[in-house]
């Protein structure tokens, strides 16, 4: 297949959109339109290899993922090592741990269902700070590469209906899916990651590579269709809003004109993207587009001590540019270039190119998944950090689904119920101190993120636990949740009033505990500032203006209901205090850390003013 220069070209403007886009939303409104910018491209050029060499009968599907290998392989794990390297010094056990399943999630070609799983879509706020995130266009691309040539392989050979026809109809379909799923909240996030709704976009680029191959579509010399073509990409992306849903349709705002523009040759566009600079840049998109992601989630992760998105000042973005740069300089020239000009083929290419390198990483992003983080990195003599920045002794619930962990006096015959989300998990530490005072023992049934209304596998079947060891019988249940963004949702309220009486049906006393003063800023992120050595400011005020309100309300819902509501906060003096003993009382913005239950606890032994004692 002709070498085109203006293809280059379109990659460095797929590329720059991206990376615009991520240095700033402001820069350029639609940027992420890049990555279908890539896709199309992407599904033009593969297209037309495959289905060039399945005519000619020269087809193998060896040499084809060879192919692949060698030009997708190398630059990504030389990108996932610096990233875990990276991520060793910078990011916090948990977040760390996370990084590790994405790699993993790279290497098996499966980031994007991964990342769909995660809490939040692409644009949410958290998700800036993932270093691994834009890996999931990559995965949808390769899930394409594997479904591509057996598909052309069952039409063409097999089913031998009209290739045309049969991938317009294929495209069309996933269009429509997408358009459903990104209108539906609860499906959105999966629309965006989902191979089956991205699939037509890359079919917009394989359906004119096959018109080309076949001649049934000549190329376009015109000046005028290049012109409109570019005119309505830069349309798009200067004014497309991520607002309306998206994928969809309304994606082909982007994939027409690019397909139009891969159609065109010779025109004054095609002259302009074939400029050295532009075709440099292109050459150097993919190692750009790897590395650009991790330097600016890296810099946002260090610098953003508040909830929400960061926009990075000037000089730092600078610095990530010129950071960036190098990197993917790098890359390319040292890895991405030579390794895929390497004279090596079949087999031993899959084992040198896939098998050694993704079974060393995999080793590499496990050892961080089993060990947690690696929180011991950061431990002190004195501190450990693996309480220091978790909500729960992950050494006593190590599950992260927590149903039926003892802690207390566990040899004791009087039992307590322990029932919530992470808001239960992180008063764990201070229940199963005061049990044992009290000769108890506490089981714990909670699951981060199921509030009241989470109706998902997870949350039912931590329910469905509890409320079976309910019908037992039990000394006391205890509940804990967030309520501060739910005090004033009807249907969080009957919710909680329904658990409330479930709870006493099998319980002498229930005691729900109220929410520990929520935080403007993220103490974590501050003493991981301070870590690394830099000042990173927090907000005027410590504590959000909604503190205690939300546990007032609550308490008067729970009391009418004639269960009892128990504030451990009610025993300190001063509520905005961070570190006792140097060790940082909060896991984050509203969640103790292990040090924060055993500090509570203290206060509360030292008052005899405990939710086991009062009544």
């Amino acid at each position: 297949m002709k070498y085109r220069q203006d293809i280059d070209g379109l990659r460095a403007v797929a590329v720059l959109a991206v990376l615009l886009f991520h240095l700033d939303p402001g820069y350029l409104n639609a940027g992420y339109l890049g990555v279908d910018i890539f896709f199309v491209i992407s599904g033009y050029l593969i297209t037309r290899i495959v289905y060039t060499e399945l005519m000619n009968r020269k087809y193998s599907v060896t040499n084809f993922y060879v192919r692949r290998s060698k030009r997708i392989l190398p630059p990504l794990y030389f990108m996932a090592v610096v990233t875990l390297i990276a991520g060793y010094v910078i990011l916090l056990p948990n977040d760390f741990y996370k990084t590790g399943i994405a790699v993993l999630g790279a290497i098996l070609f499966a980031s994007n269902m991964q990342f769909a799983l995660r809490t939040g879509d692409y644009f949410s706020s958290d998700s800036s700070e993932w270093p691994m995130l834009h890996t999931w266009s990559l995965s949808v691309e390769e899930q394409y590469y594997f479904v591509l040539p057996i598909a052309l392989i069952i039409i063409i050979r097999f089913l031998k209906v009209n290739l045309i026809a049969t991938m317009c109809v294929v495209a069309f379909a996933s269009f429509a899916l997408a358009e459903f799923m990104s209108a539906k909240s609860n499906l959105a996030g999966l629309s965006y990651y989902f191979l089956l709704t991205r699939m037509g976009e890359l079919l917009v680029g394989s359906i004119l590579a096959i018109l080309h191959a076949k001649g049934t579509l000549e190329k376009s010399n015109s000046d005028l269709v290049a012109a409109i073509a570019t005119a309505i990409l830069i349309a798009t992306l200067v004014f497309f809003d991520k607002q309306f849903a998206f994928p969809g349709f309304s994606a082909l705002l982007a994939c027409i004109p690019i397909a139009l523009l891969i159609h065109c040759e010779n025109t004054w566009v095609n002259r302009l993207l074939e400029n050295k600079v532009i075709v440099w840049i292109g050459l150097l998109s993919y190692s750009l587009y790897l590395f650009h992601w991790p330097v600016l989630a890296f810099a946002r992760y260090i610098l953003n001590t508040t909830e929400g998105y960061l926009h990075l000042p000037l000089g730092v973005q600078a610095i990530c540019l010129v950071l960036i740069f190098l990197l993917s300089i790098i890359s390319y020239y040292a890895v991405e270039r030579p390794l895929r000009k390497l004279k090596v083929g079949g087999i031993k290419a899959l084992i040198l190119y896939f098998l050694i390198p993704s079974g060393a990483l995999a080793l590499l992003a496990l050892g961080v998944v089993v060990n947690k983080g690696l929180p011991q990195r950061l431990s002190t003599d004195t501190i450990d950090t693996g309480l220091q920045f978790s909500h729960i002794d992950k050494k006593q619930c190590p599950s992260l689904v927590n149903i039926g962990c003892v802690g207390g006096d566990k040899a004791s015959g009087k039992e307590i119920l322990f029932y919530g989300n992470s808001h239960a998990e992180h008063y764990f530490e201070m229940i199963s101190l005061l049990a044992k005072d009290s000769d108890m023992s506490v089981k714990l049934y909670a699951a981060g993120g199921c509030g009241l209304k989470k109706k998902s596998t997870k949350c039912a079947s931590t329910r469905s636990a509890y409320a079976e060891a309910l019908q037992q019988g039990t000394e006391i249940s205890i509940l804990a949740f967030r309520w501060d963004s739910d005090f004033r949702d009807d249907e969080f309220l009957t919710e909680l009033d329904e658990l409330i009486k479930q709870a006493q049906t099998g319980s002498a006393r229930v005691i729900v505990l109220a929410q520990p003063p929520l935080l403007n800023f993220n103490p974590p992120k501050i003493e991981n500032c301070r870590r690394l050595g830099i000042s990173c400011p927090k907000p005027a005020s410590d504590v959000d203006d909604l503190y205690p309100t939300y546990n007032d309300s609550i308490k008067l819902r729970v009391t009418a209901l004639g269960a009892e509501f128990f504030d451990p906060f009610d025993s300190i003096e001063d509520t905005t205090q961070l570190y006792e003993d140097d060790k940082l009382l909060y896991s984050d913005m509203d969640h103790l850390s292990v040090y924060g239950g055993r500090w509570l606890y203290e206060n509360l032994a030292a008052r005899e003013s405990t939710p086991l004692t009062s009544n």
